[in-house]
């Protein structure tokens, strides 16, 4: 009976978690960060300019380190093409300053910011690191998954639309 009662519990949590999260088709909310190079950034500053992908991550994330080539690869091959990358450390047992070394350390080159308070992370509805999503021009979510997308050059049209 414990169990049932438990399975419920977790089943009837994980129901509402997902209820908050921004979904695939929604507009996505706005967001105000501070980059670690002391930059603002906002969903406004990217809105109409060309679709983004945001990486939810942490420094003790060794999913998120291993996806590192992966994002770069993107930047590299999409950046040309108007698409932008932001990475969101989930500022959970992690702090401005290791992310900060984290950066350094793996050379990342495009923006990482810190979610003090975890607040985009909440409203986006990050439960787990590395989430990606991708907005489109217009700040409709066009993906949401635990990796980048292998299939991106074939999608990256509707995204630009």
């Amino acid at each position: 009976m414990l169990r049932i009662v438990s399975i419920a519990i977790t089943l009837f949590f994980c129901s509402v978690a997902s209820g908050l999260a921004v979904n695939v088709g929604e507009p996505a909310p706005d967001f105000n960060l501070v980059a670690g190079d002391g930059s603002a950034l906002s969903l406004s500053d990217f809105r109409d300019k060309g679709p983004l992908m945001v990486v939810f991550w942490a420094t003790w994330c060794d999913y998120c380190t291993k996806e590192i080539p992966q994002i770069e690869k993107v930047v590299e091959d999409f950046s040309g093409r108007g698409l932008s990358v932001i990475a969101v450390n989930v500022a959970v047992n992690d702090s401005l300053r290791r992310m900060n070394a984290y950066r350094d350390k793996y050379h990342i080159k495009y923006p990482l910011v810190f979610d003090e308070g975890s607040r985009m992370t909440r409203t986006y509805g990050v439960y787990g690191t590395p989430t990606v999503i991708i907005l489109d021009r217009r700040g409709i979510v066009r993906y949401r998954a635990a990796t980048v997308p292998e299939n991106i050059e074939e999608n990256f049209s509707l995204l630009v639309e």
